[in-house]
């Protein structure tokens, strides 16, 4: 079998697993990180981000004042690219927006592929990160922002499978509106509970 057959049979095998295999395609997104951004005496500060921080800035964007009506989730298979981590509305599902895009950590067409074992339950991926639209800590970009080094396991669960996902992720975000001054963004990422 040559090399290009044998990295299609993985790909296709590899997509099979993951949208056959989860009982559940959304959890919580739990996220622990800093921002880096040059202040105006021209030194370099940190800010704390989490989870909680980057639903902040979604909520105040859209006016939203009850966090508790929306929550930040990792989506997996999200997109035809990739995972993603979107703002939902807890009442209906609907995806309010798309904070993050995990994409091509498993692309044969650009030449990666991640190393998954032998029973396809545990894969380890590089994958670029795309941000949409222009937030505190995102910008609209056609491009890949960042990436993130990404841990999957599946694990049976009674009579379904749940998703482990985490990693470390990095990324930049380049000024818009009141903002003077790029960021960069890095920090860990996991999986919280699942969401129905």
């Amino acid at each position: 079998m040559n090399k290009t057959i044998a990295i299609t049979a993985v790909a296709l095998l590899l997509g099979g697993f993951q949208i056959q295999a989860q009982s559940y395609q959304e959890y919580k997104f739990v996220f622990s990180g800093t921002a880096y951004q040059t202040n105006a005496a021209g030194a370099i500060v940190a800010t704390r981000i989490t989870e909680q921080t980057l639903l902040k800035d979604r909520a105040r964007q859209a006016n939203i004042t009850n966090l508790s009506t929306i929550s930040l989730v990792y989506h997996i298979n999200g997109d035809p690219l990739g995972d993603t981590v979107e703002v939902i509305s807890n009442a209906t599902g609907q995806i309010l927006t798309t904070e993050f895009g995990f994409f091509f950590g498993s692309d044969s067409g650009l030449g990666r592929i991640a190393v998954t074992n032998f029973l396809q339950t545990q894969q380890r991926r590089v994958d670029y990160i795309y941000t949409f639209d222009n937030s505190t800590y995102t910008y609209s970009n056609g491009d890949s922002v960042g990436a993130a080094f990404t841990y999957k396991s599946f694990v049976k669960k009674g009579k379904g499978t749940n998703a482990v996902i985490n990693g470390t992720m990095s990324w930049d975000v380049i000024p818009s509106g009141s903002d003077s001054a790029p960021m960069v963004c890095m920090g860990t990422f996991s999986l919280g509970r699942p969401v129905p």
